[in-house]
């Protein structure tokens, strides 16, 4: 290999990495117990506006079911902002603790990815879904043992294959 063709290294100047750990303003590097209550306050109000947030997603989902199960024509117009609803739950789940939450919000949006103008049984799988998400999100669920969860989302899973393409 050539001189000039051999990568070239450049490293970044002091100065850069000083602003970029902030020594003059300061962000402390060492855990202090104020540090400490600063960071869990911070987390304790995230994680209740994370229910918050939550639990008004899925408030949103139901009333999108009950409109589809009371106006067949409104049920195509459903499905985009279910899937978008899942979408947002699934990625805050994981964020703050509730696995299960995420994988739920995934399997529902996984599940109207496929579906054009969901039926009656379709409509009872997202039903049960987002009843499911409540139910996680109600009793603070943020682990379960891995058969457990592997037994509810196999059980879900199979509710989903036996209704996904009926028409």
């Amino acid at each position: 290999m050539a001189k000039a063709d051999q990568p070239k290294f450049i490293k970044a100047p002091q100065d850069l990495r000083q602003r970029a750990i902030s020594y003059t303003t300061g962000l402390e590097l060492t855990l202090t117990e104020e540090v400490r209550g600063r960071i869990e306050k911070v987390i304790g109000e995230s994680a209740d506006a994370f229910s918050k947030d939550v639990l008004e997603k899925l408030r949103e989902m139901r009333i999108q079911v009950k409109a589809a199960e009371d106006d067949s024509l409104s049920r195509i117009f459903i499905l985009t902002t279910i899937a978008e609803l899942a979408f947002d739950i699934k990625g805050m789940g994981g964020t703050f603790g509730y696995p299960l939450l995420s994988h739920l919000a995934k399997s529902l949006k996984d599940f109207i990815t496929d579906l054009a103008l969901p039926n009656e049984a379709q409509l009872e799988v997202i039903s049960i879904h987002v009843d499911a998400m409540y139910v996680v999100l109600a009793q603070g669920i943020h682990g379960m043992t891995d058969r457990l969860q592997k037994d509810l989302l196999d059980n879900l899973g199979i509710a989903v294959s036996k209704v996904r393409y009926v028409v």
